[in-house]
């Protein structure tokens, strides 16, 4: 009904690479390797680079591009067809106001002292953001340990 199958075949040798990640590069790349699950889940457990399926030299297909917090000047804007955004750690969260995504995650490191990526954050939350429910608009809770904060920005 929707036309997809006359684009099938470009569909499964070209996925979408609608997603980026941001962080210390050698960081990400090396826990590609670490095996991820659900609770009470009877499959074995995925390693996230077979999830994520980044580009690498060997790849036939990708959907997931990286890019490295500390030359990400060099890669401003980001491409158009990313959809979602995950800058990771507080080098990468500075770049936030410079990044234009539909959806963009901050994963903030709390064991760092510096707290400049939290208050750039939360200033942004209370001048410009909508705050949103996690649990109510998406259907999701933090697990223990784990903050959590929602909220939209208009582009």
């Amino acid at each position: 009904m929707a036309g997809l199958d006359l684009t099938w075949d470009a569909r499964l040798a070209r996925p979408a690479a609608d997603l980026a990640i941001v962080g210390t590069k050698t960081w990400l790349e090396k826990e590609l390797g670490t095996s991820i699950t659900r609770e009470n889940d009877g499959r074995a457990p995925s390693e996230i680079g077979s999830i994520l399926m980044p580009q690498t030299p060997q790849s036939a297909t990708w959907y997931t591009r990286f890019f490295s917090a500390s030359r990400l000047d060099e890669d401003i804007p980001i491409p158009p067809d990313v959809n979602a955004v995950v800058l990771d750690g507080n080098g990468a969260i500075k770049h936030l106001i410079e990044i234009e995504s539909p959806v963009v995650f901050c994963v903030l490191d709390r064991s760092v002292a510096d707290e400049t990526a939290t208050e750039m954050l939360m200033q942004l939350r209370n001048t410009r953001g909508e705050p949103f429910s996690l649990t109510e608009n998406l259907g999701w809770s933090p697990p223990t340990g784990v903050e959590a904060l929602g909220f939209t920005v208009a582009l």
